[in-house]
């Protein structure tokens, strides 16, 4: 219901990654690319021209891929800058110093981060030089002005930035310069030139038939996405879509493409001598020239060597001018003048043939535009496509007209087009340039994708307009201006092909939206996941479409004006006067300027439901008729909140739904009521249609619609009879009301047509009750403004019969075959269908949906009425006349072939009782196959060929619950050589492709896709060697793409064979079209995989017994790959199978695999852990060094669903290298490291010499982990051992005796400063305490051990067999008054230094808690008066057992 509009971030938006501040803005910027074919690489230059934003600027961050820039190639203001550059494609190869597996893909997602990342910082930091300062601009200056083109940038980033300039404070960024006024204190610009070389191209262009495997013509072109990242990889700039700028592009390469082509000569520099170490610097030339005779990159003939090189590129051509260092190449110039981000600056160079598209302009849109204001229309092809070019471009200038006329002016000079090879997507968007696939040029021969293919380059043209010009503030607001592209489009094909045609696209869109958006993100939300994959864009430009058509129906009808034509037209209007904010949209500013232009103020439900929610309404409809009342009491309820949380999960959308678990993408808020007004149509008795508008609030709404007609309902059969009688009525005359009852399916009137055809008349019963209705029909949503799903629970079927014949409207009609789809076979039905098949007015997608329905009503029930009717209506239409022999194909009525190619659809699906197709259809369809005559048709009929085979094979394929039947139990012989025929006749067509190719190989692609049915319907034997011979590179790509999917469909995903080829195909092709198509079928095959379908899936096998014996199940993935004899497809082997009941456990497995996207997940996991084959081959294609950003990270996020992650992995180092010197002469030595000799062990060791006096200490105990220790730090009479740091063994167990007592020398660093500052301390002996309780010996001499002052020694004990590790605190020390009194009569001395091998520095307890040092005594140790002793202290260390962690402190060494 209307209220307060939702907030723009809602639930399901994700959280936009906030924008990196940049502190300047790109005015302007040049490009000078010099692309050479031989090496595939480019060599460039580009000059940017920013303006600060602060006089704080200190360093400009640029975006840069893939380039090599060495040092001082980088200047600001002509003066060289430093910088710091890493390039970030780098982080795409797997460290070699690494052994990792798919294990680890959590690391390389981490590497990863800077380039998925939209809040990375840029990769090359340029400082600004010390003579470069940023100097404030007097505001009446002109300079900036000058150097600034109108409009030059916005990068608006505000949710409710508003198309008419009102832009909110929050709304404001200092990233938006405008007018000097508004702009305030400008800054003097600043100019950033940058050289760089990129020798290896990882994205960003794409070269074509440059090597010799490679038969195609050599072109390259550059690659293109809706994000930022592709543009920075061909040229250094800020890769923002919101840093807009104006462009000059310098284009340099070869003249023809024998220059191109022409191999370089290699450089062989002279290596150990002084001439290669001068040429390393730069100081002589190192090279050596190369043979004199000429080599190419590819075979070339001598004409295509003279073949001139096109440059096609972003912008208006300026001049063209050749090299004058090297007179084989040209330089192209272009200038755009325009603001458009990076990502719509593309080009192509190739040796292109140009198509003047103009002359195909009509004589009436030349007067309508005026002279001198058309617009020229150029198309570039390939040589030899020239032909094709002019056929499927022929309506584009007609097109360019129409949007000039109904929008306003182009925002370029040029509309062109180009087409080239291996394109991902049908059509890249740049500046006045579309890129397009050549998958769209099809002949003047072929009809069949003539609809689709010229839909798709008209939308290439509305997106100059809208996408290019006119951009999104935000990345949520990308579905207004890929919404208000298609629709204008679909308004163009209107006026190109009918309305008859829009209306039925549109109403078949809105019932594949309705089942599509189910548990799907807003509009709104949508736009931040759009790179997850073309599905999310391709539901965009389903939906976005379909809304903004529905809001412009109701715009029309609340306030009576154009709708939203003229919301655009100011729209564009704005954007071509306005300054570079009026080029802006967001979803906020849209909906201010539909209100304020058309006046309609109730969109703010509308943005609430349709924009900001998801989900569409499907509503339940009741009507009654109150006779005393005299009103019709309607009751309409919304439903979509009763949806069944559970639904299975299919395999084509099983890609989208796992990426979307992977990345955290969820379902937008479910609208439990949609409101909004709706248009009721009442035909009552009299045939006056009546049109009610009511008000939709909530959920149930109920309304009383007064009924106006007050005379009865003549009969049905009494009009009938006075009909005939009068005869046949002028639809144009004055009888023209009259004939509104019977103006559609009036044919096979007559009883001779009724008993030739099998038709039946209403009965008594119906006619009794259609003759007390007060109404004919009653159609919900009228006027189409409703996105939803309508049910009517108490209409009768006969008043949908009413509508279809009646009712004018095609979606009318088309909601009555949608209702006579599910009905029950009946004769009467039948006769509805085929009359409306026989009926050439109809609009032939409704002639077609009643030739694909009549097979339902083919049952013996019905006499077969519907199989005959078809074959009949065939005959009627396509044969000579009383034969069966169709006559030569003539394909220029193209409704007419819509029909032919729809009845063999019809007659595939007849079934008898026993599930297969009957034999008078089959023999039928095989008949229309080989009586095929195209010898005197002006089109080719591959796909009416390929329509027919897929019929046949329909035909062979029994229904779910068909009886099996033996041939060899069969006396009649007829299915199985019938059998045999389609057998022979797939081979046929298959092998007359391989000789002359059809378009785009349909034949055999359909054949393929035939033969898998068969074999996986068990027709025909398994054999995987009839798709393998496909796979190899030779094949055409659609036949390749065709043979992998076949292969999985059977279910050899797990297999070895299959498996690896498949990951290695999708990692190293080079085309990614090719690439694609093949991640989604790898896709497909994890589908499979995780729904449990190449297997039989069974939590507790049953024992299945078949012909008395056990059956051994071979599942997929093992064995070899053409064991197909063991395969099991689908669980079922065939023959008599007896199984045990199943668990419930194994049941609500199958069901959570098959219904939850977590359950599937988890079941895939499962299946594929011990696959280690696919983990190796998955990781391989990981490490590819073709696949780009998005596809790696793709593969990993599958390494993320299949496997936990390893924290563990090996290192590699490499061997250190020798240093070679080598002496060039007159004083010149030269070092460097030897390539080939290398250190392979460690350095031999000092010998250190042990004293032959000292016992060698005995062997270390093993470590004892589990066990606590017990430690105590004694006086100086303590007798125990020493303790060692964990990571090493304990000691020995102290002996009771001192002289057997093993002994350690420790040598501490201590100044003699220190020394000194100690003995000067005066005399504080300490008292001698008691032997502590935890000692383990009664030594009465203190064993030698590290001590923290000169004068004392402690000594520690270790008792394993403690409850828990303590430590006693230390006691005074002890000083004997022997050793005391001998050193005061000789004076005081220092101590003897310990041994060398100690270490300096002492090691702290493991995992103890620090504290703080015991100060030394006050004074110099004298003679001990033993005082009272004190009590005794306790010191207490407690330890915990737990790994160890590798200490900064290296522990000591002993000896």
């Amino acid at each position: 219901m209307p209220g307060v509009l939702l907030e723009m971030d809602s639930q399901d938006v994700p959280p936009p990654s906030k924008a990196p501040e940049h502190g300047f803005v790109v005015s302007h910027q040049k490009i000078f690319l010099d692309v050479d074919f031989s090496t595939q690489s480019l060599t460039g230059r580009t000059e940017i021209t920013i303006l600060p934003q602060t006089k704080d600027l200190r360093t400009i961050g640029i975006d840069a891929q893939q380039c090599v820039i060495l040092a001082g190639a980088v200047a600001v203001n002509e003066k060289s800058a430093e910088f710091v550059y890493k390039d970030p494609m780098e982080l795409l190869d797997i460290p070699k110093q690494f052994e990792w597996n798919a294990g680890h893909f959590d690391l390389q997602k981490d590497r990863l981060k800077p380039l998925t990342d939209n809040t990375a910082g840029r990769s090359l930091v340029i400082t600004l030089p010390k003579g470069v300062k940023v100097e404030e601009l007097d505001q009446f200056e002109n300079a900036a002005v000058a150097a600034t083109p109108r409009g030059s940038v916005a990068p608006l980033r505000a949710a409710s930035i508003a198309i008419d300039g009102v832009v909110p404070l929050s709304a404001t960024s200092t990233l938006a310069p405008k007018t000097a006024a508004e702009q305030g204190p400008r800054f003097q610009p600043i100019t950033v030139s940058i050289s760089f070389t990129i020798k290896h191209f990882r994205d960003g262009l794409h070269f074509v038939g440059c090597n010799e495997a490679d038969q195609r013509y050599p072109h390259v072109y550059t690659k293109h996405s809706m994000d930022s990242g592709i543009a920075s990889c061909i040229f250094p700039c800020v890769d923002d879509p919101a840093m807009r700028c104006t462009w000059d592009i310098h284009v340099t390469c070869s003249r023809t493409l024998g220059d191109a082509l022409k191999r370089r000569p290699a450089a062989r520099p002279h290596h150990k001598s002084l001439h290669h170490l001068l040429a390393k610097k730069g100081l002589t030339n190192g090279a050596v020239h190369a043979a004199t005779h000429e080599e190419y990159e590819v075979p070339l003939s001598d004409e295509e060597k003279l073949l001139e090189m096109t440059v096609v590129c972003s912008g208006d051509l300026e001049s063209e001018t050749t090299d004058l260092e090297d007179s084989s190449k040209k330089t192209v110039t272009f200038s755009c003048q325009r603001i458009v981000a990076p990502q719509h600056i593309g080009f192509a160079i190739g040796p292109f043939e140009q198509v003047d598209l103009s002359e195909f302009r009509e004589d009436e849109d030349d007067e309508k535009l005026g002279q001198g204001q058309t617009l020229p229309v150029l198309g570039y092809c390939l040589p030899g496509r020239a032909d094709e070019v002019r056929h499927t471009c022929t309506p584009l200038a007609h097109a360019l007209d129409y949007f000039l006329l109904a929008y306003g002016v182009y925002p370029f000079n040029e509309c062109r087009f180009v087409f080239v090879d291996d394109q991902l997507r049908d059509v890249e968007h740049t500046a006045s340039l579309s890129l397009c696939s050549t998958r769209l040029l099809f002949s003047e021969k072929v009809i069949d994708p003539e609809y689709e293919n010229t839909r798709i380059l008209v939308h290439a043209i509305a997106s100059q307009w809208i996408g290019v010009s006119i951009v999104p503030a935000e990345r949520c607001d990308r579905w207004v201006t890929i919404g208000l592209s298609h629709f204008i489009t679909g308004l163009f094909m209107k006026s190109l092909c009918g309305n008859n045609e829009y209306s039925f696209r549109q109403k078949t869109l809105s019932d594949r939206l309705v089942e599509l958006d189910i548990e799907r993100p807003s509009l709104h939300a949508l736009g931040e996941t759009l790179q997850l994959g073309s599905f999310e864009l391709e539901f965009m430009a389903l939906k976005a479409p379909l809304v903004l058509f529905i809001l412009d129906r109701r715009i029309i009808k609340a306030s009576g004006t154009s709708g939203l034509a003229r919301v655009i037209s100011r729209l564009v209007m704005s954007a071509n006067t306005g300054t570079a904010a009026d080029s802006v949209v967001s979803t906020e500013g849209f909906r201010r300027s539909c209100e304020r232009t058309t006046k309609y103020r109730q969109t703010e439900g509308f943005w609430n439901q349709w924009i900001l929610g998801a989900g569409c309404p499907r509503l339940a409809i009741s009507q009654k008729f109150n006779k005393k009342r005299l009103c019709v009491e309607m009751q309409i309820r919304q439903t979509q909140d009763t949806l069944p949380s559970q639904r299975k999960l299919r395999k084509g959308s099983f890609m989208r739904e796992f990426r979307e678990d992977v990345h955290g993408i969820y379902a937008g808020e479910l609208q439990n009521a949609f409101t909004g007004p709706m248009t009721i149509r009442i035909h009552e008795a009299d045939g006056t249609p009546y049109e009610h508008v009511v008000e939709i609030r909530d959920g149930l709404a109920k309304f009383d619609i007064p009924y106006n007609t007050k005379y009865k309902r003549l009969k049905r059969n009494r009009r009938q009879k006075e009909r005939m009688n009068a005869g046949a009525v002028d639809l144009n005359g004055e009888g023209g009301d009259d004939a509104l009852y019977y103006c559609l399916g009036d044919v096979l009137q007559t009883p001779a047509d009724m008993a030739e055809w099998g038709l039946r008349e209403w009965d008594a019963e119906n006619e009794a009750k259609m003759d007390q209705e007060s109404y004919e029909w009653v159609r919900v949503d009228a006027d189409f403004e409703w996105i939803c799903e309508k049910s009517f629970i108490s209409m009768p079927p006969y008043m949908y019969v009413s509508q279809l014949q009646q009712d004018r409207d095609v979606v009318a009609q088309q909601e009555s075959m949608l209702f006579l789809k599910n009905a029950t076979p009946h004769p009467l039905v039948a006769t509805f269908l085929i009359r409306t098949l026989m009926d050439s007015r109809y609009f032939h997608g409704i002639r077609v949906m009643a030739a694909e329905q009549l097979h339902t009503h083919a049952t013996e029930t019905c006499n077969w009425a519907g199989s005959k009717q078809l074959i009949k209506a065939y005959k009627e239409f396509f044969c000579y006349p009383d034969t069966g022999m169709p006559r030569p194909n003539d394909f220029r009525d193209k409704r007419a072939y819509k029909i032919e190619m729809a009845i063999p659809r019809g007659l595939s699906h007849v079934r008898n009782e026993q599930g297969h197709c009957t034999k008078d259809a089959r023999h039928s369809l095989l008949d229309m196959l080989r009586f095929n005559d195209n010898s005197n048709n002006e089109y080719v009929d591959y796909f009416k060929i390929s329509n027919l085979l897929e019929c046949l094979t329909e035909s062979l394929i029994p229904s779910k619950d068909a009886k099996k039947m033996n041939d060899e139990d069969q006396e009649d012989h007829e299915p199985r050589d019938f059998r045999e025929s389609v057998f022979s006749e797939l081979d046929r067509y298959r092998n007359m492709d391989e000789w002359a190719n059809s378009y785009q190989n349909i034949l055999t692609v359909t054949v393929l896709d035939c033969k898998h049915r068969l074999m996986k319907a068990k027709v025909m034997p398994v054999d995987p060697l009839q798709f393998a011979r496909y796979l190899h590179d030779g094949s055409s790509e659609f036949v390749r793409i065709k043979a992998f999917e076949c292969l999985i469909k059977l279910g050899y995903m797990t297999n070895k064979s299959v498996g690896e080829l498949l990951l290695n195909y999708l990692s190293t092709d080079l085309s990614p079209y090719t690439r694609e198509h093949l991640f989604e079928k790898f896709y497909l095959g994890l589908a499979s995989t995780a729904f449990g379908d190449d297997k039989a899936v069974n939590a507790t096998p049953p024992k299945a017994v078949q012909n008395g014996e056990a059956n051994q199940d071979v599942l997929m993935g093992e064995g070899d790959l053409f064991a197909a004899d063991n395969m099991v497809i689908d669980g079922d082997s065939g023959g008599l199978i007896v199984e045990q009941d199943v668990s419930l456990e194994a049941r609500k497995a199958q069901i959570i695999r098959t219904t939850t996207i977590e359950g599937a997940l988890a079941a895939l996991k499962e299946e594929l852990k011990d696959n280690s084959d696919l983990k190796t081959a998955l990781w391989k294609a990981i490490a590819s060094p073709v696949i780009e950003v998005h596809e790696q990270t793709d593969l990993l996020d599958i390494c993320y669903v299949l496997y936990d992650f390893e924290d563990t992995w090996i290192m590699k180092f490499k061997y250190p290298l020798y240093w070679e010197v080598h002496h060039l002469g007159k004083g010149i030595l030269s070092f460097r490291k030897s390539p080939h000799k290398f250190r392979t062990k460690p350095p031999k060791p000092l010998e250190v010499i042990p004293d032959p006096n000292k016992p060698l200490p005995p062997p270390p105990l093993p470590r004892v982990v589990t066990q606590p220790v017990r430690i105590s730090l004694n006086g100086a009479n303590s007798g125990a051992g020493t303790m060692r740091p964990p990571k090493r063994p304990l000691p020995q167990e102290p002996t009771p005796h001192p002289e057997e007592r093993p002994t350690k020398m420790v040598r501490l660093r201590v100044p003699s400063q220190k020394v000194e500052e100690i003995l000067s301390f005066p005399p504080n002996p300490a008292p001698v305490v008691k032997r502590s309780k935890s000692s383990s010996t009664k030594s009465a001499s203190p064993a030698p051990r590290p001590s923290p002052a000169p004068s004392a020694s402690s000594t520690i004990s270790a008792s394993p067999a403690a409850s828990t590790i303590s430590t006693s605190p230390a006691p005074p020390l002890v000083v004997h008054s022997a050793s005391t009194a001998a050193g005061t009569a000789q004076g005081v001395k220092i101590r003897k230094p310990l041994p060398d091998s100690v270490p300096r520095e002492r090691k702290p307890l493991p995992d103890s808690v620090p504290k703080e040092r015991k100060p030394l005594p006050d004074a110099v140790p004298r003679a001990v008066v033993e005082p009272s002793p004190p009590a005794p202290k306790k010191l207490i260390f407690k330890f915990k057992t737990k790994p160890m962690v590798p200490s900064p402190v290296q522990p000591p060494t002993q000896e």
